[in-house]
């Protein structure tokens, strides 16, 4: 039984997802607030706690990258009694969520809220996302970007282990065709995606094809999140925060990435066990993974270091049909990265969808979804049939670390 301190999830909203809307990231920010708010029945003046990844502030000189934290106090009207000390960039995501469940057990705060506004993520010159080209070092003078980076991990997957292009393309056609029933999604229906189409799709940077990568828009979300003895006066069933864990261990991007190891010898995967452990569940007891699907071979990577399948496996692992609705873990049930939204920061969207997998509300092409009733079709469903756990991962390069949480409904 949880106890009064213990965290839980209460609030949760998404703004559409779109493109060249002219609408700023404060703009996608301040509406998914106000829509968490009301999702959760409570007001401003109940938060204590906040985090925000923001793309700049409008009229602001020198913005902060991510949004002044000041800022936001004198906008909203409140002081600020918690920040995040995740340590990973995806810090909407689950570091963020697990940092917010620490300071509200520990009585720092009883109620934080979790913000993404993105509304700069349109290429400039039509190529690439602004993120994706770095002037680094080892990367701007070779006219290296994010998706040739890990084009580079997916090759050397394949001449390690005979992972294959069209292993790659199972998990991006399964992850796509969640999008294709889902009406929130960006992709929504562009589908459906066979193996056939997402190998034969144009190149970007072998052996990733366009359809193995995450496409680029605008967006934003909000989570509340605060003390399950506040959770119990409010609207929604509360989302239980069981725990996670996150580990960094390379300057992702900016270094070039490596497939076995980085800093200190090989690279560690304890501390995904030690997340388990604190959670209290095991990877059998998880009912679906939102994953961070950033590029097709970030999924097959992230389900080896997650320990669901050793090195190497995770090609055939894949094409057995684990992440389909009617498979063991089905997987970016809303579309994930690839086909509801990359805004630049996607990382609070994976928690999002896990909670409201747990929820039940999910939004698809089932003629009841608004009832929660739900056909578990893969051609119009995207439901998870009886979901009781949900694990979320919220950074992307697993060859520099990652981050996960485990939510529970009661």
């Amino acid at each position: 039984m949880p106890h009064a301190r213990d965290a839980a999830i209460v609030g949760l909203y998404t703004t559409p997802q779109t493109r060249g809307s002219g609408r700023t990231g404060f703009s996608y920010a301040m509406e998914s607030l106000r829509g968490a708010l009301d999702d959760a029945g409570l007001t401003v003046k109940d938060i204590e706690g906040l985090f925000v990844q923001l793309d700049e502030w409008p009229q602001s000189p020198n913005p902060n990258g991510y949004g002044n934290k000041a800022n936001w106090c004198y906008q909203l009207g409140i002081p600020l009694r918690w920040q995040t000390g995740a340590v990973n960039a995806a810090e909407t995501g689950a570091p963020a969520i697990n940092d917010a469940a620490a300071a509200i057990k520990t009585g720092q705060v009883d109620t934080v809220a979790i913000i993404l506004g993105r509304g700069m993520t349109q290429p400039l010159d039509g190529r690439t996302a602004p993120w994706t080209r770095h002037s680094h070092e080892f990367t701007g003078w070779t006219g290296s970007y994010t998706a040739v980076q890990f084009a580079l991990v997916a090759s050397r997957h394949m001449a390690l282990y005979g992972t294959t292009p069209e292993q790659l393309a199972a998990a991006s056609a399964t992850v796509r065709n969640y999008g294709h029933v889902n009406p929130q999604a960006l992709m929504y229906g562009r589908g459906p995606y066979d193996k056939e189409r997402v190998v034969q799709s144009r190149m970007i940077s072998s052996p990733l094809t366009v359809l193995m990568c995450a496409q680029v828009n605008d967006g934003g979300g909000a989570m509340i999140i605060t003390s399950v003895e506040k959770a119990r006066d409010l609207k929604k069933p509360p989302i239980h925060i069981l725990g996670g864990a996150d580990q960094l261990s390379y300057p992702a991007y900016a270094e070039a990435p490596v497939l076995e190891r980085h800093v200190g010898g090989d690279f560690s995967t304890d501390w995904v066990d030690k997340g388990f452990a604190r959670a209290g569940v095991t990877r059998n007891d998880v009912d679906f993974v939102e994953l961070y699907d950033g590029f097709a071979i970030w999924m097959l990577t992230q389900w080896e270091m997650l320990g669901f399948c050793k090195a190497g496996e995770a090609g055939p692992f894949v094409e057995t049909g684990v992440m389909e609705l009617d498979g063991r873990y089905p997987t970016c049930t809303d579309g994930g990265c690839m086909a509801f939204s990359h805004n630049g920061t996607p990382s609070l969207f994976r928690p999002i969808e896990a909670a409201r997998q747990l929820r039940g509300e999910v939004m698809d092409d089932c003629p009841g979804w608004e009832q929660g009733e739900h056909t578990f079709k893969k051609d119009l469903c995207r439901a998870v049939k009886d979901a009781k756990v949900g694990m979320a991962v919220s950074m992307g390069p697993p060859t520099g670390g990652g981050n996960f949480v485990l939510l529970a409904r009661d």
